[in-house]
């Protein structure tokens, strides 16, 4: 029996594999049955589990892309948020590892995309895109260690950007 989960990338109703019919009897429609509820039940938007701040996330990135994806979106002359910039930023999110905490979103007047994982004074790590496949990350540490550069960023988050949230995490 395999099963195949579809990344949120690709977003549509059939986001799960049935099995294939060879050796599929009473048990293994059960299974399969079990299953399909299980995974419903984990990315509801009501599940704590993970539904509830995925949900949350995503539903920020859309509500400021059609905040802040025309010119001068805050009055002072901020450049748009691009499509780009929104589709990167959606797949920052579902690269996100699951064991850490989902972090702050907000719009730079740069027509970046930031998100940022605040721990209290002295330990921040943020990273930025701006849809031309490019992550660029900035943290301070315990003890004043400050970290900060660019990566390139297509479909995976680079070890570095993990790293630092793993350092950011276990102070």
């Amino acid at each position: 029996m395999s099963t195949a989960i579809q990344s949120l990338n690709y977003i549509n109703s059939n986001f799960l594999m049935s099995p294939s019919n060879s050796g599929r009897g009473i048990d293994n429609d059960i299974s399969w049955n079990f299953l399909m509820e299980e995974i419903q039940r984990l990315w509801s938007p009501k599940s704590i589990t993970f539904g509830e701040p995925l949900y949350g996330l995503i539903t920020s990135l859309f509500g400021m892309y059609n905040e802040c994806s025309a010119p001068d979106w805050d009055g002072y002359g901020a450049n748009p948020i691009s499509e780009e910039a929104y589709n990167e930023a959606f797949k920052i999110i579902d690269s996100l590892p699951s064991s850490i905490e989902m972090p702050e979103i907000s719009c730079e007047p740069t027509g970046e995309i930031a998100f940022e994982w605040n721990r209290g004074k002295g330990h921040i790590f943020a990273i930025s895109v701006g849809g031309k496949n490019r992550i660029t990350y900035a943290g301070i540490f315990a003890g004043n260690n400050k970290v900060h550069g660019s990566e390139y960023f297509e479909e995976f988050l680079p070890p570095v950007i993990i790293n630092n949230l793993r350092r950011l995490y276990s102070y």
